[in-house]
């Protein structure tokens, strides 16, 4: 009798905790279908407790807000992976994310409405241009001196076998005196070569000629010392209709205007068939070559107020927001020293509106860890 009675007291024991398991296993379940969340990728502030719903703001199908979680890890190592595969390419030089930013998915969709564009990363040759005000040339002084330097050659020439030593050194001072005044005029070594090879004094000094016309641009002193001989000028002016005209600078004045702080760059015109008249104004743009560098387009560059960065592609629906360093900036691109590799792929429209949506996931995600540390 006994032993029956303990038989029965372990079989009921057992049937209940049975039940017991089974019920907290049903209100586990319970709970956990009642915490699931859905929420909108783009809007994450849209949340609801039902499947199969879409975002009331853009009308995305709304996903389990745990599925967001997991692209938060994902993008976690992709970040370190990033680190991993640039550190021998890029000196390893560590990517990262500016402050208050995540990683964002978009469907290809999305990507259309909103008007997403990306452009690859590469290593191209920059030019700054520099812009400024100038004339068709009208310089009696510059053809006066090319005209005394040529009289001086020849006079040095005929008294070269001179017996005569104080008039060979006569002549030889002569040419030394009128080739410094070309120098304080502007024109560089080469320059003074070919007027004596050439023999001539350059007309387009002094008249209009198609042939011969120089251009005196007045540039900043702050831009001089990146204006070389030989860079490429356009030219433009009310009197140029068709395409501008094209040129090259040919010499950089040394001298600068005290009161404009300007100096003179000569530019040689193209051959061209215009009538164009001395003292005519033009505006110039010379193209300064800075070298080939990894660079973006300006628009594709975001401004935080202490951090540059770009939206990187990583696949067909996410982007990483990635910080960058410049080198410097023209009026097209940023040459980046840090932060992006060649063949990586940025956004270039649509990135401000992607950007508002990766802070407000960094702000969601950072309010959801604490809540989740104080309970």
């Amino acid at each position: 009798m006994k032993i029956l009675m303990i038989t029965l007291s372990f079989l009921l024991i057992f049937i209940g905790c049975t039940d017991h398991s089974n019920h907290s296993g049903e209100a586990s379940q319970t709970t956990n279908s009642e915490k699931k969340k859905y929420i909108c990728p783009m809007h994450p502030q849209i949340t609801s407790d039902k499947p199969g719903q879409q975002c009331s703001i853009c009308g995305m199908d709304m996903v389990l807000a745990e599925d967001e979680e997991e692209h938060k890890g994902h993008d976690h190592n992709e970040h370190e992976e990033a680190t991993d595969r640039n550190g021998s390419e890029t000196s390893n030089q560590v990517m990262e994310m500016p402050k208050d930013r995540v990683g964002i998915s978009l469907s290809l969709d999305k990507q259309q409405v909103i008007g997403v564009k990306t452009e690859k990363v590469q290593k191209i040759d920059i030019f700054e241009t520099i812009k400024a005000p100038g004339r068709i040339a009208f310089d009696p002084d510059l053809y006066t001196a090319q005209s005394e330097y040529l009289e001086a050659i020849r006079q040095q020439r005929k008294v070269k076998n001179s017996p005569l030593k104080e008039i060979r050194r006569s002549t030889n001072e002569m040419v030394r005196s009128a080739k410094t005044r070309l120098q304080v005029l502007g024109l560089g070594e080469e320059q003074i070569k070919v007027i004596a090879s050439k023999g001539s004094v350059s007309e387009g000094l002094i008249v209009s000629g198609n042939n011969d016309n120089l251009i005196y641009a007045d540039v900043f002193e702050s831009n001089l010392s990146k204006i070389k001989p030989g860079q490429k000028v356009q030219i433009k002016a009310s009197f140029i209709t068709d395409k501008p005209l094209m040129g090259e600078v040919v010499s950089v004045d040394q001298l600068i205007d005290p009161k404009t702080r300007t100096g003179k760059v000569r530019i040689k015109i193209n051959k061209t068939n215009l009538s164009i008249r001395p003292e005519a104004f033009v505006t110039v743009t010379i193209s300064v070559p800075l070298g080939k560098h990894i660079a973006v387009p300006l628009e594709a560059i975001l401004d935080t107020g202490e951090d540059l960065f770009v939206f990187v592609k990583k696949d067909e629906g996410r982007f990483e927001p990635r910080k960058i360093t410049k080198i410097f900036e023209t009026d097209k691109y940023i040459a980046v020293i840090k932060g992006l590799k060649e063949g990586e792929v940025v956004v270039t429209s649509a990135n401000f509106m992607m950007d508002s949506e990766s802070r407000l996931k960094s702000v969601i995600r950072n309010a959801g860890s604490s809540t989740g540390h104080n309970h």
